[in-house]
C-alpha cells in the first residue's frame, strides 16, 4: 500500500478516537525583547495536541499585515536552538498555525519581522505525550499516550487534507513527512525540518524562504534569503554576533547600493551580479547608485552601450591604423565613458565631467539635477557615437591626427553633416597600443543641452 495513505490512516485512527480536551500549555511569561525594542507581542491563540503531534496557534496583531515568520526552538526557554523559517506570512490580523512533531521537551515561539517592527510570542513549552516503540522495518511509530484530536478551525479543508496525510507520516518519522509534504508543493504550505527534535511546517499562508534582517541606520529591512547571498558574497553586508540574535549590518561603503536592493529586490541583486561578473565593480556601481542611476538602469545601459565593439581602418602618409570602439574598464574605453559622463562615476575627484543629455537625474550634495534629455537610449548614443567617428574619419582634418601615440578628436558634428539639438562638438580620446588607437573615453563639449559638473562649484550647470 502506497506509504501516504498509509500514513493518512493511522493519524485517522488517532483522530477517531474518543475526544478529549486539547491541552492548553502556559507561556513561560518571559519577557519580549525588552521595553526599548520596538517589538508587538503576538498573544497566543492556543495549544492542541494528539500524541506527540502539536498544532500552535497564535493570534498576530491587526497591524502586521506582512512579514517574514520564524519558529524559534529552545531546549530550556532561554537560549535559541534552531531557527525554522515560515517563509513571508500575510495574516493581516489573523492566525498562523504550525504544526509539530515534539520528540523532546522544547519551547517554541514565533517572531514575524515586518516593515514597521518585530513581533514576537513568549515561549511555549511543548512535551512529548507517546513513547516511541521500534520494529524491524526501522521504522518509528509512536502511539499516543492519551487521547484528543487536532482541530485547527481557521485552515482551509484542502490544505488541511494535505496537512493530516503530512502529519501522518509525521507519526512514523520526520523524514518521511518532510517528503510527503513537498510532494505537495502547494504554495500554501511551507515544509521543513528542524534539524533536532521538532518538525515543522507552516499553513499561514503562502511561504517563501527564509529572510535576512539588516539594520541600515535606524531601520529593520528585510532582505529575502537568495538576495542576501549575493549581497554576502560581494561584500556588499556584514555579519556581527550579538547575544542570541545574529545581527546582520550594511557595510556603508555600499549603502546606496543596499538601498536599491531594499526598494527594488530579486531584479536589483540579479542586475549587480551580472555587473560584477562582467568586470564592474562594486565601487563604481555605488558611485552610479549614489548620482542617482538603479543598479537595473546601469546593466541595461551597459549593455546597450558597450557591449557591441566597433572598428575602423584609417590612412595617414601611407601608414594604415586600426581605431577600436570597446568595452573596456571603468578607466578606461566604452564602460568608462558611459559611467562617467553618463552617471557621473569619479566626478567629484577630477575637473569637469560634461554629460550625455540622456534625460536623466544626477544627484549632487543630496539634490537631484534634471539633465535635458536629446538622446532616447543609451543604444542610440552608441550609435550616434560610431556615426560621428565614421564620418570624421573621411576628412583629412582629423585623419591626419592619427600617428602613433595618443590621439584626441575634437569633431564638430557641423564638419561632419550631423546635427543633434543643443550639442555642437564632441571629443574622442585614443591611447595607441600596439598599431591600434584603442578609445580612452568620449564626451559632449559644447551646446546649451551639454550640463557640466563643476567641482569649484560642486554644482552641475550648462557649459555655455
Amino acid at each position: 500500500m502506497n506509504r501516504r495513505w498509509v500514513g493518512a490512516l493511522i493519524l485517522l485512527l488517532v483522530l477517531t478516537l474518543p475526544g478529549a480536551a486539547a491541552l492548553p500549555l502556559p507561556w513561560s511569561g518571559l519577557p519580549v525583547m525588552g521595553t526599548n525594542s520596538g517589538a508587538y507581542p503576538i498573544r497566543l491563540d492556543g495549544v492542541e495536541q494528539s500524541g506527540n503531534i502539536a498544532v500552535v496557534t497564535w493570534d498576530v496583531p491587526p497591524n502586521c499585515i506582512s512579514g517574514y515568520g520564524t519558529v524559534l526552538i529552545s531546549k530550556d526557554g532561554r537560549s535559541v536552538t534552531e531557527r525554522v523559517s515560515l517563509g513571508r506570512l500575510k495574516p493581516w490580523g489573523k492566525k498562523v498555525a504550525v504544526f509539530l512533531n515534539v520528540r523532546d521537551p522544547v519551547y517554541v515561539k514565533l517572531r514575524i519581522t515586518s516593515g514597521n517592527g518585530i513581533f514576537m510570542s513568549s515561549w511555549v513549552r511543548l512535551t512529548p505525550q507517546s513513547t516511541p516503540r521500534f520494529f524491524p522495518t526501522d521504522y518509528t511509530v509512536t502511539y499516543p499516550a492519551q487521547k484528543g484530536e487536532i482541530r485547527p478551525q481557521f485552515i482551509q479543508i484542502p490544505i488541511l487534507i494535505g496537512a493530516i496525510i503530512s502529519v501522518g507520516f509525521a507519526l512514523w518519522d520526520a523524514y518521511d513527512a518532510y517528503n510527503v509534504c513537498s510532494d505537495y508543493g502547494g504554495d500554501s504550505i511551507k515544509c521543513t525540518v528542524a534539524a533536532g527534535s521538532v518538525f515543522v511546517f507552516s499553513l499561514a499562508i503562502e511561504g517563501d524562504e527564509i529572510v535576512s534582517i539588516f539594520r541600515h541606520g535606524d531601520e529593520l529591512v528585510e532582505v529575502p534569503g537568495r538576495v542576501y547571498s549575493i549581497l554576502k558574497r560581494l561584500d556588499i553586508v556584514e555579519e556581527i554576533d550579538q547575544g542570541l540574535q545574529k545581527a546582520r549590518f550594511v557595510n556603508e561603503r555600499f549603502a546606496h547600493i543596499f538601498d536599491d536592493i531594499a526598494k527594488h529586490g530579486d531584479d536589483a541583486a540579479k542586475a549587480l551580479d551580472n555587473l560584477v561578473s562582467k568586470g564592474v565593480s562594486t565601487e563604481a556601481v555605488e558611485e552610479a547608485v549614489k548620482h542617482g542611476a538603479t543598479i537595473k538602469g546601469v546593466k541595461e545601459g551597459v549593455e546597450r552601450f558597450a557591449e557591441k565593439s566597433s572598428s575602423f581602418i584609417v590612412k595617414n602618409s601611407g601608414k594604415e591604423y586600426t581605431v577600436v570602439l570597446e568595452r573596456g574598464t571603468e578607466r578606461s574605453g566604452l564602460l568608462h565613458a558611459f559611467l562617467r559622463h553618463v552617471w557621473g562615476y569619479e566626478m567629484e575627484g577630477a575637473g569637469i565631467t560634461t554629460f550625455w543629455p540622456m534625460g536623466q537625474k544626477i544627484v549632487v550634495n543630496g539634490q537631484a539635477k534634471q539633465l535635458p534629455k536629446v538622446f532616447r537610449n543609451e543604444r542610440e548614443l552608441r550609435e550616434f557615437l560610431d556615426e560621428v567617428l565614421e564620418r570624421a574619419l573621411q576628412k583629412e582634418k582629423y585623419v591626419k591626427k592619427f600617428k602613433k601615440g595618443s590621439v584626441t578628436l575634437t569633431v564638430e558634428l557641423s564638419d561632419v553633416g550631423i546635427y543633434k539639438e543643443g550639442i555642437t562638438s564632441i571629443e574622442f580620446a585614443f591611447e595607441y597600443k600596439n598599431g591600434v588607437h584603442y578609445l580612452k573615453t568620449a564626451y559632449p563639449k559644447t551646446g546649451y543641452n551639454v550640463w557640466a559638473y563643476k567641482p569649484w562649484k560642486r554644482a552641475i550647470e550648462p557649459v555655455g
